[in-house]
């Protein structure tokens, strides 16, 4: 009769002729359990429906007609007995009486896909390959289906490796009966992401999308199941021409209803998407859920038109011809809506008329669930930010090497191709069952090939760009360091091989390091620019700038300072630090946390949220801290202790002329069903906390007050976070080395470090791991001491290696204003120009001015003449096109 999986259960089945007369009739249900969980059979039922529309002499569908009706039966009829003939009769001639049904339902034929969850991606292709091949065919059946499908990858799979399956998509696309709904490259992850990769996801998704099908108007953003949504997504995704944003994920949040199924959703810095809320996704034509959903959208919205999109999701299969054939049979029916089948761009395009009266949304989108996938799977968040940095790196001596007209270069098409191909795998990883750990263990272990292979190809393709840039190296003697994103602020601390070192012939501060080789103090950086770096082994050492001092405490532990901040560390680890002005920050000791993090049923996906009515014992060091380095460059601490079977070590590090405290965490981890958290207790109480977060920064009080303030006590940020005091005191940041969950109330800043979910991967997160953090005093707050760029510069080092001679450091772009944040640098395909998008993450404007840096010229993309000075809006995400400027005679 039918075979399905735990996405497609039901099946429309004629009665054969002989149960009609009178035989029995025996079914079978078989059920198998896939090899990565375990199933169990929730409930079965057989229904009798008329075989076709319009004739129903057995009244099959009189019930549920009823309950649509939502009509209250007369006392006489109520008195007859419901299995008679003459109850049957009754009830329909009372719905006879009643008025027909009110208001219209939209239906498109929908496949949600998973790229993987409960399956490899292998599985992925061949499901997509089933549901599109059964979607072409119904068509043939049903003249009024129109299927719409997402996700530019698999149709760019489907178009290489199924030719002949994508033609037939091609024309029924041109047909007007196949619509692609493509938004970003994947169906991503919105909140673990960096502004640089969500904006690529639109970027390359809508070019895909407008090359391949350009009978279609793209401007949608298609994200129905994404675990939430940054602030700045609109900004993001307008900058790529996306109009409308359509998710169902809201609808999942666990204590606080969204308020609105449609409204105009606004970024800070002006972006704006129309957005609406969903139906569920991977439904059927199930006519009582059909008329559910248009009461709610008429009763939440006032339009009595609502949307529905059919079709078994998850895993593929899209619409079956059971669905199809329920629609027909209740097309007509008084008691239930119009049903009119059509695209969902056309639906969207009735709302437009709504737009000016709707409610503006400025803020995040908040999906309060899942909150443990900013923690859950750290490997690949850490391989997500070293390839997304590599490919930035690559992106942007492709430019600086296009703009200096070296060698051979390829044209500016052929170069965002390549460009769009080495990104391509790193979005796709950033699918959000995979990226935020939500899969089975096959999913990452043929995902690890991928991360490795794809880090390989760019850094080649960034280290060959530099050295066309550079020159090939003719000594062993002759280096340079390249600055590789344009920050003019702190100077780099770099480790070299053992040597004296120097700069144009400068002597540069050296300290030896105990593993080998030796720290080398950089000039302050001066935007992108190249250093000279010569090896020798005569020559005495220049100063040290902000030289870092370690005393010894009299009653035991060490005292770091320099200039910028110092620290005190006992047998117990961070006991307080101070900013440059004497300022303490913490109200008590740097804490490890250890919970119970047991009970969610979606394993994986969600924090426990009793988790700290239940800590678990911290062990104490093994040792007292361990000075392995001390200089004047960089003073380390080493300690460890033992977290239940666990094993970690703590490196505790201060640099010269950096203000920041490095944590490192060395973790061998072997807990599960357990939380494990860093928390730094505040000595001054925070009012407000902001943080970088997907498309920009947002700020949210500390104290929350609103019941949805406080359903926001686990939210995952990017790179930094901070707290800020009451005017006029300052703050505390925290800055990260990739996305973790955290949390902050008025006297605590919080970082959620490992768990250990067993579903669907019974081993995720065990094993070694190593997390980097940084706190960052703020005298002033995260906007005057500029975090956002100190976050940059604790991510990204820059670049080192053997080049060519170079007599002199060599500018190859101008330093952003300490306000300015850089998103991405890449070339601008129709002036040739070197593309540079920044955003100003601050509430004040920010006036960016050239006239200092002559040999360069700038315009927003898109305008007229070159300037060298221009004016960024607070929040604002900028594209910004620079070019040599023209050399006067």
């Amino acid at each position: 009769m039918h075979a399905g999986d735990l996405f497609d259960t039901r099946c429309r089945w004629p009665l054969p002729q002989r149960w009609l007369d009178g035989a029995p009739l025996r079914f079978e249900l078989e059920l198998r359990s896939p090899c990565h969980d375990d199933g169990a059979l929730i409930s079965s039922a057989i229904v009798r429906e008329p075989r076709e529309a319009g004739r129903d002499p057995a009244q099959l569908l009189l019930p549920e007609a009823l309950a649509l009706s939502q009509a209250v039966l007369p006392d006489a009829v109520l008195a007859l007995d419901p299995l008679t003939a003459e109850a049957g009769t009754a009830v329909a001639t009372t719905l006879e009486t009643l008025a027909p049904a009110t208001g219209a339902v939209h239906w498109v034929g929908h496949a949600h896909l998973d790229l993987a969850w409960l399956w490899p991606v292998a599985d992925t292709w061949e499901a997509a390959e089933r549901t599109f091949r059964s979607a072409l065919d119904l068509m043939d059946r049903f003249p009024e289906l129109h299927f719409a499908h997402s996700t530019p990858a698999l149709y760019a799979w489907m178009e290489r490796f199924r030719p002949a399956l994508f033609a037939r998509i091609r024309a029924a696309s041109q047909a007007g009966r196949w619509e692609p709904i493509n938004g970003p490259w994947v169906e991503s992850d919105c909140v673990l992401v960096s502004t640089a990769s969500l904006r690529q996801q639109f970027a390359l998704g809508q070019a895909y999308s407008r090359s391949t099908f350009p009978e279609w108007r793209h401007d949608l953003a298609w994200l129905p199941d994404s675990f939430g949504f940054g602030a700045g997504l609109p900004a993001v995704a307008a900058a790529e021409g996306v109009r409308w944003f359509c998710t169902h994920k809201l609808a999942w949040n666990s204590a606080q209803p969204f308020p609105h199924r449609l409204f105009r959703w606004r970024s800070r810095g002006g972006g704006e998407l129309l957005a609406l809320m969903l139906p569920p996704i991977g439904t059927d034509a199930d006519p009582q859920a059909i008329q559910t959903e248009q009461r709610a959208f008429d009763q939440a919205t006032a339009i009595e038109r609502a949307l529905w999109i059919p079709g078994v999701g998850d895993h593929g299969g899209g619409p079956t011809a059971e669905m199809l054939e329920h629609l027909q049979l209740w097309k007509d029916h008084p008691q239930v809506s119009t049903r009119q089948p059509g695209t969902v761009r056309g639906y969207l395009q009735a709302l437009e008329a709504y737009a000016d009266h709707l409610p503006v949304w400025r803020d995040e989108l908040y999906l309060e669930l899942h909150r443990g996938c900013a923690t859950s799977r750290p490997d690949q968040k850490r391989h997500n930010r070293s390839l997304e940095r590599l490919l930035r790196e690559a992106d942007l001596t492709a430019a600086l090497l296009a703009s200096a007209e070296k060698g051979a270069v390829q044209g500016a098409v052929q170069g965002a191709e390549i460009e769009a191909t080495d990104w391509r795998p790193l979005l796709f990883q950033q699918f959000h069952d995979i990226l935020p750990g939500t899969s089975i263990p096959e999913v990452f272990e043929q995902a690890e090939s991928i991360w490795r292979r794809s880090r390989r190809q760019a850094a080649r393709r960034r280290n060959g760009q530099l050295q066309q840039l550079l020159g090939s190296p003719e000594a062993d003697h002759s280096w340079a360091w390249v600055g590789l994103q344009p920050l003019a602020r702190w100077s780099p601390l770099v480790r070299l091989p053992r040597g004296r070192w120097s700069s144009v012939g400068q002597a540069l501060p050296v300290q030896e390091a105990p593993g080998g080789g030796a720290w080398v103090q950089l000039p302050p950086q001066q935007g992108v620019a190249a250093v000279p770096l010569t090896r020798g082994s005569q020559g005495v050492a220049a100063p040290v700038r902000c030289p870092v001092r370690a005393e010894r405490q009299p009653g035991g532990g060490w005292h770091l300072s320099n200039g910028w901040l110092s620290a005190s560390i006992d047998a117990s680890g961070l006991q307080q630090v101070w900013d440059r002005q004497g300022v303490a920050q913490l109200a008590a000791p740097l804490a490890l946390q250890r919970f119970v993090d047991h009970g969610e049923f979606w394993d994986a996906w969600d924090l426990a949220a009793d988790y700290r009515d239940k800590p678990l014992p911290i062990g104490e060091p093994e040792a007292p801290p361990d000075l392995v380095e001390a200089g004047p460059l960089l003073a380390r601490l080493v300690w460890r202790c033992r977290v239940g079977a666990s094993l970690i070590r703590m490196d505790l590090q201060l640099r010269a002329d950096h203000p920041w405290l490095e944590l490192i965490c060395s973790i061998e981890w072997r807990q599960t069903h357990e939380l494990l958290r860093l928390e730094v207790p505040l000595k001054t109480a925070a009012v407000r906390w902001s943080a970088d977060t997907s498309g920009g920064v947002l700020e949210r009080p500390a104290l929350a007050i609103t019941a949805r303030e406080q359903a926001r006590w686990e939210v995952p940020v990017i790179s930094w976070f901070a707290s800020q005091a009451a005017a006029p005191a300052g703050g505390l940041a925290v800055l990260l080395d990739g996305p973790q969950g955290v949390d902050v109330q008025p006297h605590r800043l919080g970082v959620s470090l490992l768990r250990g979910p067993t579903w669907p991967d019974p081993s995720a997160d065990r094993g070694r791991h190593r997390l980097r953090m940084a706190l960052m005093p703020l005298p002033s707050g995260w906007a005057e001491d500029a975090v956002p760029q100190a976050a940059v510069a604790f991510r990204e080092p820059g670049w080192w290696g053997p080049v060519g001679a170079m007599p002199a450091v060599r500018s190859l772009l101008p330093a952003l204003p300490d306000a300015l944040v850089p998103i991405r640098v890449s070339r601008a395909q129709a002036s040739g120009a070197v593309l540079l998008q920044v955003l100003n993450p601050g509430a004040k404007r920010v006036r960016w001015n050239l006239v200092d840096g002559a040999a360069w010229q700038m315009r927003r993309t898109g305008a007229g003449g070159f300037t060298r000075e221009l004016v960024l809006r607070p929040g604002e995400l900028a594209d910004l096109e620079l070019s040599p400027a023209p050399q006067s005679s």
